[in-house]
């Protein structure tokens, strides 16, 4: 004869364990769901958009992995910037970075630290509008100021640009173009943008590789997800076998 093991909730009310499996069950019904619907998106967005980077989407040869490019948007910020160099330096993993116009202004040291540190760093506008809402003469302005910004604190401009929102159009694709920049989009997203917790940011990621080795994660609005998950993923990524790469 078995018995259930009782449990507790947050206020030490005795709870049926049923509800947890149920409550498992469901988030694992939201990951999975999450992770249709990216693959729904980014189906309907490559026809669509202007040619650029997405996941590599296929092995190298049948015996070696892609190597997974692990990238953050929305920096740099104090509360994450330099916790996340030291995560990337304990793994031994090289990141690109995709900082705001408005948020190197504030934080240049920050920039600074992540380029001695090896990594790379792209453009991610001055203020991280929705770009196709622009004129194109303000859309050379975003990326003109936030070029100029690293510029002044590396020494030399970025040559990769992620849009806000993933979302661009011919107008912006045109000025990368003549600035010979290339755009870069969106693999393996978790909507950590949101406090959905550190394991349901590892779950949606780890669902979508291998597939999809371009990870999007995002910077400030919540450190310790953000801290947290990303040194997850990279346990659970080398565990797999996978190896990491900064884009170039």
């Amino acid at each position: 004869m078995s018995v259930k093991p009782v449990m507790s909730n947050d206020n030490n009310d005795v709870v049926d364990d049923d509800s947890y499996e149920f409550r498992s069950g469901s988030h694992d019904f939201e990951n999975r769901m999450h992770k249709f619907n990216m693959s729904f998106l980014r189906a309907l967005a490559k026809p669509i958009l202007p040619a650029g980077y997405w996941s590599k989407n296929r092995y190298s040869r049948h015996d070696e992995k892609t190597p997974i490019n692990l990238t953050f948007d929305d920096g740099p910020n104090p509360a994450t910037t330099r916790e996340l160099l030291v995560v990337l330096e304990d793994e031994q993993v090289k990141g690109t970075f995709f900082f705001i116009g408005e948020n190197i202004r504030l934080y240049p040291d920050l920039v600074e630290a992540v380029h001695k540190a090896g990594h790379i760093i792209g453009n991610h506008s001055m203020t991280h509008t929705f770009l196709p809402n622009l004129t194109r003469k303000a859309v050379e302005k975003e990326i003109d100021q936030t070029n100029q910004l690293i510029t002044d604190i590396v020494g030399a401009g970025p040559t990769l640009f992620r849009a806000p929102y993933g979302i661009m159009d011919k107008r912006c694709a045109e000025a990368l173009k003549e600035r010979r920049m290339s755009t870069v989009y969106w693999g393996a997203m978790a909507d950590d943008f949101r406090p959905i917790g550190e394991d349901a940011v590892v779950s949606r990621i780890m669902k979508q590789i291998p597939g999809n080795e371009l990870v999007v994660l995002h910077e400030g609005r919540h450190p310790s997800q953000c801290i947290r998950s990303t040194r997850e993923i990279i346990k659970r990524s080398k565990d797999l076998g996978f190896t990491f790469e900064p884009i170039q």
